[in-house]
């Protein structure tokens, strides 16, 4: 509940825009009270962007062992994917934006897992796409990591929809020679 209202107030308001405060009034308690739950609003702002992390970790894993061939792979990546910034799509737009607020060990950490995330989907990508080199690959999956944020904006589609249209849309650009 604490960590839902904090992923929308900060992305209506930002980090630093949001006060503790304001966190506590969302969910009818006060601020100090929050500090119960959370020592910091950085340490808030930290398990937010461990709850995308941590999702996405979890999408990835879940659709390479599945021990499909290489594009239903691939397609199960960005499935999960466009899923996740829909889902939670408070939270998706978020940590794009905020996660140069972390602490510095929160940044190394969150950034080093973001790294592996883009790893394994660049070696799912050159899985189906072996004419790509590794910078290649890595251009195209930036490109699709950022048209799969934008779906977190999918204001006036049905999810459903969305999710169709967003994992067509970044098929097509895996995809695209």
């Amino acid at each position: 509940m604490i960590v839902s209202a904090a992923a929308e107030l900060f992305r209506a308001q930002g980090y630093r825009g949001t006060r503790i405060e304001d966190i506590g009034a969302a969910v009818g308690m006060t601020g100090p009270a929050v500090y119960r739950h959370f020592p910091s609003k950085e340490a808030l702002l930290a398990e937010l962007l461990q709850r995308a992390v941590e999702r996405a970790q979890r999408d990835l894993q879940t659709a390479v062992e599945a021990g499909l061939p290489a594009r239903q792979t691939l397609e199960r990546i960005v499935r999960g994917s466009v899923a996740h910034a829909i889902e939670e799509s408070a939270l998706v737009a978020m940590v794009e934006r905020e996660a140069h607020n972390l602490g510095p060990a929160a940044f190394r950490r969150t950034a080093r897992q973001r790294r592996a995330l883009v790893a394994a989907w660049i070696t799912a990508l050159r899985a189906v796409r072996p004419d790509l080199d590794e910078a290649r690959a890595r251009a195209v999956v930036t490109g699709v990591a950022a048209l799969i944020t934008s779906c977190s904006q999918h204001r006036g589609l049905d999810p459903e929809a969305a999710h169709e249209l967003y994992t067509r849309m970044a098929m097509a650009a895996l995809l695209a020679r």
